[in-house]
Formats: C-alpha cells, structure tokens, sequence
C-alpha cells in the first residue's frame, strides 16, 4: 500500500512538472514569411515586454513592445501589404525577447513583383521658340501648347515641360532640354534669348519760343509814318491820280459834244 502511495505522488509530482513545463516548451515560436502581395508575420507565446521590429523596403513599419510583464504570454500576428505589386521589394524582422538573449530572432528577404508593369508612352517636349531684341526677359517667350502627355510652364530659369501622369516616360535624347529632380525638364532662359543692341530714341527738339511782347517803355515812340495813297497793282499810279485823270477824261467829251452841235448849227 505504502509502495503504492508513493508510486502515484511520484507520478503526480512527474505530471505536475509536464504541465508545468507545457507553457515554456511551447513558448517563443517565430514566424515570417512574405510572398509579392505583403509579408506576415506571426510571433507565438512571446513575454510580455518583448520588442518587436517590422522594416519594408528600408522603412520601420512596424516598432513596438508587446503588452503585459515578463509572466505574461503574448501572441503578435500582423499582415503587411506591399503598396505596389508590380515592384519587388525587401523586408526584414526582428525580435530582442527580454527573458533570454537565445529566444532573439531576426529573418530578411526579397520578393519579386507580381507581375510586369505595363510600358509606359514616350513624350518629347516641345521646343520654344527663341525670343530676340531689345531688353527681352523669359515675359516674352510663348509657351508650347500642351499635350496630353506634356504641359508648359516658365520661370526666371526658362521653359519648363513636366509629364501629366506616370504613364509617360521622356524619349532618351532630350537635347537642349535638362532633366530636373521632380521629373520635369527645363529649357534654359540663356538659349531662347536673344539680347540686341537698343537703338537711342532721339531726343525732342525743342520747339520755337515766340517773340515776347513789347514791354511798357517811359521813352516817346517815334512819330508813326505817313501813309501813302494805295497804289494800283497795274500800273503804279496812286488812287487819287486815277481819279483826276478819269475827271479829265469826262470833261473833254463834254467839250468835243458841245463843240459838234455848234458846228451842226452853223
């Protein structure tokens, strides 16, 4: 009986001990996997404390600390999509678990895209015309029309021609035009103008300043002339003269009519 006692608080205290155990041997089960939709992430009976660190494509996601104290058990189950599956993309994962640096974990890896993004359109900006004369400034240029893959702007630097979406790309000879950070290209101002030579405008002569009047003087003016009989343009000779002689003129035919009646009566 006594044999039998002991035998079975042996097995009890043996069975305690599995039970006891269970947790700990079941414990710290990391999981990470990813394919070209997003990555997952399933990290089993961790202690509570534990960090946890989810990087996608060289960008912290994810940085936390799981919840509750070192007695606690805690699950941390996340699915991280990929914005953009027509691109590959790189991720990692790490863990630093507080009760034993053994239980640490870290795991990293490449996915490729989904599939082949479509190819994109061509677009080659139109070239401005240039601008010549006197004192020009980038005011004066005309800007191209826009497209419907390219629109036109202009600053103090010059022309600028910028895409409308991404689903164009800029032909590989760009010319004159220089590429920018933002994707736009840019004409410079010093090729579309043209500095001339200004002409000088003529200044205004001035014009004639007319005879000041007569100022009041204390001294007698001069005695005015006589005036002449006006002359006749033809022949020169004076008014009155012209009357005398048409007098004269009159009195001798009176005289020769008188003269032929006598001679009549006689």
């Amino acid at each position: 009986m006594k044999k039998f006692l002991a035998g079975g608080a042996l097995t009890a205290v043996a069975l305690g001990g599995m039970v006891a155990m269970a947790p700990a041997a079941s414990a710290h089960i990391p999981n990470a996997t990813a394919d070209c939709t997003g990555l997952y992430v399933d990290f089993k009976s961790y202690r509570g404390g534990t960090d946890v660190e989810v990087v996608i494509d060289g960008e912290v996601v994810e940085s936390t600390v799981l919840p509750g104290d070192f007695y606690d058990w805690v699950d941390f189950v996340e699915h991280y999509p990929f914005e953009d599956d027509t691109v590959a993309h790189t991720w990692s994962v790490s863990i630093d678990a507080h009760d034993d640096d053994r239980f640490d974990y870290t795991d990293e890896g490449t996915v490729e895209a989904c599939a082949t993004p479509p190819a994109k359109q061509t677009a080659q900006p139109a070239t401005p015309e240039v601008v010549a004369g006197c004192a020009v400034t980038i005011d004066d240029v005309v800007l191209p029309e826009n497209s419907e893959a390219v629109t036109y702007s202009k600053n103090d630097a010059g022309v600028v021609a910028a895409l409308v979406s991404d689903e164009y790309q800029w032909i590989e000879d760009l010319g004159s035009w220089m590429p920018q950070a933002d994707g736009s290209v840019l004409f410079p101002a010093d090729l579309l103008l043209v500095e001339e030579e200004c002409e000088e405008t003529p200044s205004p002569k001035p014009s004639p300043t007319e005879p000041a009047e007569d100022e009041p003087s204390d001294e007698p003016s001069a005695p005015a002339a006589e005036e002449e009989p006006p002359v006749l343009a033809a022949t020169g000779a004076t008014v009155g003269g012209a009357a005398a002689f048409a007098l004269l003129l009159v009195g001798g035919g009176v005289a020769l009519v008188i003269a032929r009646r006598r001679m009549a009566k006689n």
